[in-house]
């Protein structure tokens, strides 16, 4: 085997895909969805705290109902005759919800399958039940009773478990940003193996470089480096992206104040091979699936699955599904990983765990192409 030929058939792919301007805008695409994602999502984030909900009511609130509607500061009521001007109005948008009042029986309306009526169902139940409370403690006070040896039976104090610089935004936006990290590897891969098999057999081009002095293993080889190093590439790309992104969306969005991205040189190194990882073993599986495809719609219908491995992680921790058995999924495991690594949670077993398993799925899977791209089949089908 020639290191020249291989070297030239890598030059050859990286050349053609810069000349594609198809395909050199998709890798450079890629990289900027991420900064969009985490900056949209915090100003959406914050848009979201900072909203006020307006609250139809058949009734007025007493004085004490107004100061503790004051207190809660996101919502605002609004009087209507009745129900059906109630009905009307949030049927019209021009209310977030209801609340109706008959003798003492109170009456939320709200729509919880969206994100205002969710809210407004929290903040209505939150001013209803300190109304109650605050209706008890009135009626024990005039009984000589004080009313916290009523309400205060308990002392309750709250302990957070959750990890050092994690929370709910945290999670949610460093899923989705390794989701689509690993995703963007992922379809760097497809773009380029597509080509480089599948189109060049469907243009003829394979044939005719065949006949060159060259080995199909060098040809091979050489491919599936060139598509490796795009990966990695359009990968590290997109990691580096991340980190300005999330110091910047730290100072600019409430929501963001905590989020902290490790800067560690552990926890750097540790990224990268991983994304370097995750290139060869996605650019393995996408020269093995598209290795029999005859043409280039063929193959990429063949690689659609592999686009939806990436998503396994996320979809598991917003179920809370914790098994160490997943850290045995090609391409989800390293998403799973670099999710724990980025926020600075380094657990090393974890780590050889999913690094082994990629290291040994990816010299298999080469091990399979040697042997596939042999068989003239393969080569000229």
């Amino acid at each position: 085997m020639k290191w020249n030929n291989i070297k030239t058939t890598i030059f050859k792919e990286l050349r053609g895909v810069i000349r594609d301007k198809k395909s050199l805008h998709k890798l450079i695409v890629y990289p900027l969805i991420i900064p969009i994602i985490i900056l949209l999502f915090g100003f959406l984030f914050d848009s979201m705290n900072e909203s006020d909900y307006l609250i139809g009511t058949n009734y007025e609130p007493t004085k004490e109902e107004k100061l503790i509607i004051k207190e809660i500061d996101s919502i605002k009521t609004k009087k209507y005759d009745d129900k059906k001007s109630l009905e009307k109005a949030f049927k019209n948008n021009e209310i977030d919800g209801y609340i109706t009042k008959n003798n003492n029986t109170y009456k939320i309306y709200a729509d919880d399958s969206q994100n205002s009526g969710a809210f407004v169902l929290s903040y209505a139940t939150t001013y209803l039940e300190s109304y109650n409370k605050l209706l008890g403690s009135k009626e024990l006070l005039l009984k000589n009773i004080d009313p916290n040896t009523v309400f205060n039976k308990l002392n309750i104090e709250i302990k957070s478990l959750k990890s050092e610089n994690e929370n709910l935004m945290t999670t949610i936006i460093f899923s989705l940003v390794i989701t689509y990290l690993i995703m963007i590897v992922v379809m760097v891969c497809v773009v380029v193996v597509t080509d480089a098999t599948s189109g060049e057999k469907e243009r003829g081009t394979l044939e005719t470089i065949l006949t060159f002095p060259v080995r199909s293993s060098e040809l091979v080889l050489g491919k599936y480096l060139a598509t490796s190093i795009l990966g990695f590439v359009v990968g590290l790309a997109s990691y580096i992206l991340s980190i300005p992104t999330v110091i910047i969306g730290s100072k600019l969005f409430v929501s963001y104040k905590d989020m902290i991205i490790s800067t560690k040189l552990e926890s750097i190194l540790l990224v990268v091979l991983v994304i370097f990882l995750t290139s060869l073993l996605a650019s393995g599986i996408c020269m093995a699936l598209a290795g029999n495809a005859k043409t280039y719609k063929e193959a990429q219908s063949s690689l659609q699955f592999i686009s939806l491995l990436p998503m396994i992680p996320y979809i598991l921790q917003m179920l809370e599904i914790d098994n160490e058995i997943f850290n045995l999924i090609p391409i989800a495991n390293c998403g799973s990983l670099l999710n724990e690594i980025i926020v600075n949670n380094i657990n090393y077993n974890t780590i050889f765990t999913v690094i082994a398993t990629t290291i040994l799925y990816t010299v298999v899977i080469i091990f399979y192409i040697s042997k596939q791209y042999k068989k003239e089949e393969t080569l000229f089908s």
